[in-house]
């Protein structure tokens, strides 16, 4: 009966570490074509980045430029952060750009591939995304391993 009580203990105590709410959204900002960023390019590659590129690459995202909180007025009660990534072909060159942005709360993940840009800028590729470093590599997020959890618990129980 002990080993049930420590079980629960522990899948309690990880649901509530893995589910805590967070307001801040943290996206990757950089562009494949800086010449410290080639970790940026796809794909992209964390096991690159030094500590420094991190702090200054990985930001928080949760507040519109400008501004100092969130929501500022109206119109960006109806925004949201997101994060994004871009592909482009500028004057004949490939470039990865992850950034930050603004978008219309209903708007479709691939809204911004419509967006307008010089003639010398063609954009193969753009998304947003409203998960921490979504825009970046993909990773196994805290659900995943929270049903895994569950699995292994309902395994053990079933013994």
């Amino acid at each position: 009966m002990a080993k049930y009580g420590v079980l629960m203990f522990v899948a309690t105590f990880l649901l509530a570490v893995t589910f805590q709410q967070v307001s801040a959204l943290k996206c990757w900002r950089c562009s494949s074509d800086a010449s410290t960023a080639a970790f940026c390019d796809d794909p992209f590659s964390q096991d690159i980045i030094t500590e420094q590129q991190r702090r200054w690459s990985y930001v928080d995202c949760s507040y519109p430029p400008g501004t100092g909180s969130y929501p500022f007025n109206q119109q960006q009660a109806q925004t949201r952060a997101v994060c994004k990534k871009m592909k482009q072909t500028i004057n004949d060159r490939v470039v990865i750009s992850r950034s930050c942005a603004w978008e219309d709360v209903s708007a479709p993940p691939n809204q911004c591939i419509n967006a307008q840009t010089p003639s010398y800028i063609q954009t193969e590729f753009c998304e947003t995304c409203t998960t921490d470093g979504c825009n970046g590599a993909s990773q196994y997020g805290p659900a995943v391993a929270m049903v895994l959890l569950m699995a292994l618990v309902a395994k053990l129980l079933a013994w």
